[in-house]
Order: structure tokens, then sequence, then C-alpha cells
């Protein structure tokens, strides 16, 4: 009977062993010279441009997002008109899609008529955030 204990003892503290190594966080792991870039960071690179950084209530402002092999989940801000919900549910305006081909999209959205002040566009791009740009509201 002493063998079975054992080799029970063994199984669970080998499984609670399993559960509580730790985890590598992608966002802080760094890869060595010869290893390919971490996945969930790849999109972290990807460029966003507006066609202005200035824009007006009732403006329309053209985006361009070169995300590569990446697909384009979304670009939004909480300056842009709220005429569709936004895939994560935050409170925010998305873009909608002009063109999109070879690694690149073209994106358009409204300006809503929102205090003047700077908000951000931002989006997602494969497994991580597309860097965004600050736009001001005049």
């Amino acid at each position: 009977m002493r063998r079975f204990t054992t080799v029970l003892a063994g199984a669970a503290l080998a499984g609670l062993a399993l559960t509580t190594a730790p985890v590598a966080n992608a966002t802080t792991a760094v890869p060595d010279a010869g290893s390919a870039p971490i996945t969930a960071t790849a999109a972290q690179g990807v460029p966003l441009t507006v066609d202005r950084p200035v824009v007006h209530p009732g403006e329309q402002l053209r985006i361009h997002v070169e995300h590569g092999q990446e697909a384009l989940s979304w670009v939004s801000s909480g300056a842009f008109v709220r005429d569709s919900d936004h895939p994560m549910g935050a409170d925010e305006g998305v873009a909608h899609l002009v063109r999109a081909s070879d690694g690149s999209t073209d994106l358009i959205a409204t300006i809503a008529d929102v205090a003047p002040g700077q908000y951000q566009v931002h989006g997602r791009a494969g497994g991580g955030p597309v860097p965004g740009v600050v736009i001001t509201v005049e």
C-alpha cells in the first residue's frame, strides 16, 4: 500500500508543479539573437497614419495601416462617430474599410461632435496593438 500512496503523492506534486510553474510574459521575454520575433508583439511595429493631424467635427479622416501578413481587426477613436458597435465593446467610434490589399488597408472615419482636444487613433492587428497617432479636434 505504501507504494501506491507514494506514487499518488508524487503524481499530486507533479501536477501541482505543472500548474504553478511561472509563465513567460511575451511582452517582457527577450528572444535570443537567433530566434524569430515573438508573435504576440509582431504587430507593435505596424504603422498607422492619418491624412491630417488637425480635424473638425463632421470632417472625414482618412487612415492608412501597413499591417503586412497580420490581419487588421479594427481602428477606433473617441473622436469618431459611433455609428456601429466597437468589436471590443469600447465607447469609441470605429473606422470603416475603404480598401484592403497586399498587407495594407485604407479606412475612413467621420469626426464626431466632440469637445475640442487631442484624441488617440489606435487599433489592433494580428495578436497585438497598432501603435496609435494623436489627432487634434478643433
